[in-house]
């Protein structure tokens, strides 16, 4: 894909650059559930299919799995690695479109993996009551889209599409938090546009934290809008609140 070849030197030269450590070791993990509604739409070769309305992608429970690891060693960067999980079925119903090869029409059944894992290597900028990172952000995809009508038609013939989902995006990282006591707001994200694709995945969250346990509530923004990934061009967001609980050591 386009993204990888075009980004991949700038950013990790924009992350070797940056060279400030924490001042101690630390180690955090996070386990957050996330309830997003999707919007946008996806095409292939035909006809543009709306998500939500025509293929019943709307809401859906989500896992997501947080761990870092800090330490003070100069220009070694700092590690964080999150799993997010979202499997998802869904019934719907389209108007004769055409998609990866195939004409749709009538009922048609969803079967949507957009599992991803991310690899983070940052760097510690601020370590005080404002705290700043900054660094590099690789995000796996291992997923697939399934298509599948459910009339035959006057053959008796169904039309089905699969689509793996196993692309890898360099993304720029970045997160800003400021504490107040026990308390703390940040926001995080990461992100990449180039030659038109653009993908991002932003967090903005507020935590509190007693003693080596925390909680954390906020709200999460994930979108991609790229041509030809595994052959379909994609302009989808998903977005909403989220529920987190943490261990910090």
């Amino acid at each position: 894909m386009k993204i990888i070849k075009q980004g991949i030197v700038a950013l990790t030269l924009s992350v070797a650059s940056t060279a400030l450590t924490a001042d101690v070791l630390g180690l955090s993990a996070s386990l957050a559930y996330w309830k997003p509604d999707n919007s946008g739409h996806i095409q292939s070769g035909g006809d543009k299919i709306d998500v939500e309305s025509d293929l019943g992608l709307g809401e859906k429970e989500s896992v997501i799995f947080n761990a870092a690891f800090e330490h003070f060693i100069p220009l070694i960067p700092n590690v964080r690695v999150q799993y997010f999980d979202m499997d998802q079925v869904a019934y719907g119903s389209v108007d004769s479109v055409d998609f990866d090869g195939e004409t749709f029409d009538g009922r048609v059944q969803t079967s949507l993996d957009l599992t991803n894992y991310d690899f983070t290597l940052y760097y510690q900028v601020l370590d005080n009551w404002v705290n700043l990172d900054v660094g590099l952000t690789v995000k796996a995809f291992d997923g697939v889209l399934i298509l599948r009508e459910q009339d035959a038609d006057s053959s008796g013939n169904y039309s089905s599409s699969k689509t793996d989902i196993d692309n890898i995006l360099p993304m720029l990282y970045g997160s800003a938090a400021f504490e107040f006591a026990s308390l703390s707001a940040g926001v995080e994200g990461s992100a990449v546009s180039l030659s038109g694709d653009t993908a991002y995945d932003l967090v903005a969250r507020l935590r509190y934290q007693m003693g080596f346990f925390g909680a954390e509530m906020g709200y999460r923004a994930m979108g991609l809008t790229v041509d030809d990934v595994s052959g379909i061009d994609v302009d989808t967001t998903i977005q909403g609140p989220y529920l987190s609980a943490l261990l910090l050591f």
